[in-house]
């Protein structure tokens, strides 16, 4: 070994790759998408209020961390409203940048700018407009609040009620029982002011219509204390991720405008009478089903984004980790160990493949919720719209799991 591989012992490795680092990574993630990554890293390395703490944070030290970085990356607005449009995966860039650097940090902000304004964007109207501006120019903070207590995936199953009373104009939001109290919504649990809710939408007949999205107030802009009738509180510190703070929420008979129900696929007229473009209720429930789907097909895209930051911390250790060798003057890496490359190479496949399909994935879900804004009805749209809720819910426990076990092994195998 020479006195510069012993500086840098990972340039053994590198000199005897048979391809070009750089075109490779041009070819996996595009050159424009590259310098776009590195332009916000760049940004970020520069910004004091994004290097890592020199000592343990208290869990409200975590939170306020987070949300100072939030305000930011909004300040610096790296992604205006019509790049996002014309490059989708400019889009996800993004969001891996901000995963690497912090892990609250990026559902802290999907939460706020995607599962609530964008569903705001793509199941709302013109109605709505400027709450979807308030949330993009963090006017108010969102967030989303589709699960219960026992109810997630199965939607039909949400029991939170939204009763039409044509004598206010306005919808009675009601929890029934402990079982129908929304949880687990980031942001909820403390600096959320509006929320979208999912509710059994009742008109005055007493006929349910499905699961309808509300936005609805939850704090004063003012005080931040809950409005009367709505019920807020934390679930507490987690595992990880405790810069989010994830709340849960019931309704006591609490009153909401008739126009704060988002009525793209349906819509109940002042007098009491439920109106939708979709006249089956099984196209409507499929139309709605794929905007429910944001949280899924960003998890299941961050799932192995997360391994590919681990796989490349475990196979550079082992490049450089040295045990045992021919004689005690000359250890080995352990990379060059058969069983450290039984152990990790799958785990690099798998970022691969993983990366690749879920891509491909996100790019479907890209086209629904486009044509979901620009009004497409036809039955297709409901068609797909119930594919990407089966497939989603399916993409998030697979690349979730992988990752999950993938990491652990990366860990074990380099003596964590």
């Amino acid at each position: 070994m020479s006195a510069s591989d012993a500086g840098n012992p990972l340039e053994v490795y590198r000199r005897k790759a048979s391809f070009s680092v750089e075109e490779l990574r041009n070819l996996l993630d595009g050159e424009e998408l590259v310098e776009f990554r590195e332009r916000i890293w760049a940004t970020m390395a520069r910004d004091p209020l994004f290097a890592p703490p020199q000592e343990e944070l208290s869990l409200d030290q975590q939170r306020r961390l987070s949300f100072a970085r939030m305000k930011r990356m909004f300040e610096y607005d790296f992604l205006p409203e019509d790049e996002f449009l014309q490059s989708p995966m400019k889009f996800m860039m993004f969001c891996f940048t901000m995963w690497a650097v912090d892990g609250s940090l990026l559902p802290m902000y999907l939460v706020n700018n995607q599962l609530f304004a964008g569903t705001l964007r793509s199941t709302g109207t013109s109605r709505h407009k400027q709450f979807f501006e308030d949330a993009n120019d963090l006017k108010v903070n969102g967030c989303f609040a589709l699960t219960e207590l026992t109810h997630g995936s199965n939607t039909r199953g949400m029991r939170t009620t939204a009763t039409y009373d044509p004598t206010t104009q306005e919808f009675v939001l009601h929890t029934p029982d402990f079982e129908a109290i929304k949880c687990w919504s980031g942001n909820l649990g403390n600096i959320a002011t509006h929320a979208v809710v999912y509710a059994q939408l009742y008109t005055p007949d007493g006929h349910c219509h499905g699961l309808h999205a509300f936005v609805v107030p939850v704090r004063d802009l003012h005080t931040h204390s809950p409005f009367p009738g709505v019920l807020v509180g934390d679930m507490g510190e987690k595992l990880g991720q405790n810069g989010l703070a994830n709340g849960f929420m019931a309704f006591s008979h609490y009153h909401v405008p008739r126009e704060n129900l988002l009525n793209r696929n349906g819509d109940v007229t002042p007098d009491g009478k439920f109106v939708s473009p979709y006249k089956d209720p099984n196209k409507r429930h499929g139309a709605s089903l794929g905007a429910l789907s944001g949280g899924r097909v960003a998890i299941s895209m961050m799932s192995p984004f997360s391994l590919r930051m681990a796989i490349t911390i475990a196979l550079r250790y082992s490049a450089v980790r040295r045990q045992f060798g021919p004689t005690p003057e000359v250890e080995v890496p352990v990379l060059e160990y058969q069983m450290q490359q039984w152990r990790l190479l799958p785990c690099l496949a798998a970022v691969y493949v993983l990366t690749h399909s879920t891509h491909s994935f996100y790019y479907d879900f890209v086209d629904f919720t486009v044509a979901l804004i620009l009004g497409e009805k036809s039955d297709r749209q409901a068609e797909l719209g119930r594919e990407i809720h089966a497939l989603s819910c399916a993409t998030k426990p697979l690349t979730g799991f992988t990752a999950r076990d993938g990491i652990q092994e990366c860990r074990e195998a380099c003596g964590g």
